[in-house]
């Protein structure tokens, strides 16, 4: 059969308060041209809760959607089926509590056996049940287990607007798979946890957090190809920083820090970062001037060099993602209802482009994924 790329697009469809509309359907799927870049929508799958963000395990045929709802106590997890074919997607098993609010990411771990959650929290000191991290088990057809493992934060940051309670962003597995990183946005710290991916339990370890700057507001986290290097966004001061990571103790280190933005730059709000799959690039996306920046690696160590500043193609770049053969970057611009598909330079790994443009209502992640 001939392999095929599919995108999905998690759209808001629910009013939240602290996001400007809610114009999706639920998660969008779009076929992808590979050598076009162009995009062609299948299917919509409208009984999916304002799908925040998506994992996607395309060696199961599975997709992983979080629920996250304005003034729930616990968001949820979902796991569908995926109609490679027709861009369906079917529920599978029943969707699975949270155990915290405002569920703002979920991840897979590197083998696929088991699912992860971090939970932002409400700004309600107390809250109950008020757990930031959780872990699944996947069960062979693909659904989940109810939460297996959990675990609460408590450090908050200076800033009373944004930092009054920890607020766990994102859950990223080791590039070995024994351990997993949570920036937690409210804490300004990145904590690790052991991972038996054998079970998915996760567990606590004697690994302390790893402080970032007072009120930078860490927010994602990517590993470098190299498996040694790892990269911080931060949504708050929208400072940049490259990481040593060691693999057999799961410690990290500071090694860098750049500023995202130029000293003239209206008031923004960091976004989404990747890494290149040959590791010569890093990307990141930047909410309020509504940007891209393509950031050269030093090839030796990973150091960022110089960052290209350009448009996104619409308002809020929330999510982006590089498409499986590197050709492409498409961005999700939440507030202009648009997903921008831009042609990628080979040599500078700049966006060169705009190919397509579909419209999909408040689109708030997008992920691509390679199906053979």
């Amino acid at each position: 059969m001939t392999a095929i790329t599919l995108v999905f697009v998690g759209c808001l469809n629910q009013a939240v308060p602290h996001f400007a509309a809610a114009n999706g359907k639920g998660i969008s799927v779009f076929a992808f041209d590979e050598t076009t870049g162009a995009l062609s929508w299948l299917a919509d799958t409208v009984d999916a809760p304002n799908p925040t963000y998506l994992a996607v395990l395309p060696e199961r045929g599975m997709l992983y959607a979080t629920t996250e709802v304005f003034g729930w106590r616990e968001g949820l997890i979902s796991a569908y089926r995926i109609d490679k074919a027709r861009g369906s997607l079917t529920l599978v098993g029943a969707r699975q509590t949270t155990r915290g609010s405002l569920t703002a990411h979920c991840n897979t771990d590197r083998q696929g056996t088991c699912a992860f959650v971090a939970n932002y929290s409400h700004e309600t000191p107390g809250e109950v049940p008020g757990q930031h991290v959780v872990s699944f088990s996947i069960m062979a057809d693909g659904s989940l287990t109810p939460a297996i493992s959990e675990f609460a934060h408590h450090d908050t940051g200076p800033r009373a607007d944004r930092q009054a309670v920890p607020h766990a962003h994102c859950v990223v597995p080791g590039p070995d798979n024994r351990f997993v990183v949570v920036p937690d946005l409210g804490g300004d710290q990145l904590v690790t946890y052991r991972l038996d991916a054998t079970s998915g339990r996760l567990a606590q370890t004697d690994i302390a957090p790893l402080r970032m700057a007072p009120g930078s507001g860490p927010r994602h986290l990517v590993f470098h190809p190299d498996g040694a290097t790892a990269y911080v966004i931060n949504e708050l001061n929208n400072a940049l920083c490259r990481l040593a990571y060691a693999s057999e103790t799961g410690t990290l280190q500071l090694l860098q820090s750049v500023d995202g933005l130029p000293p003239d730059a209206a008031p923004s709000f960091a976004a989404d970062l990747c890494v290149s799959a040959n590791g010569r690039f890093l990307y990141a996306t930047y909410r309020g001037d509504n940007s891209v920046v393509t950031y050269a690696l030093d090839e030796k160590d990973g150091t960022i060099l110089t960052g290209a500043r350009q448009d996104s193609g619409g308002r809020t770049p929330r999510s982006f993602t590089l498409s499986p053969m590197g050709k492409f970057m498409l961005v999700a611009n939440q507030d202009s209802d648009v997903l921008v598909s831009l042609r990628l330079d080979p040599d500078s790994g700049k966006p060169l482009e705009q190919v397509d443009v579909v419209s999909v209502g408040t689109p708030m992640c997008v992920k691509a994924a390679r199906f053979a």
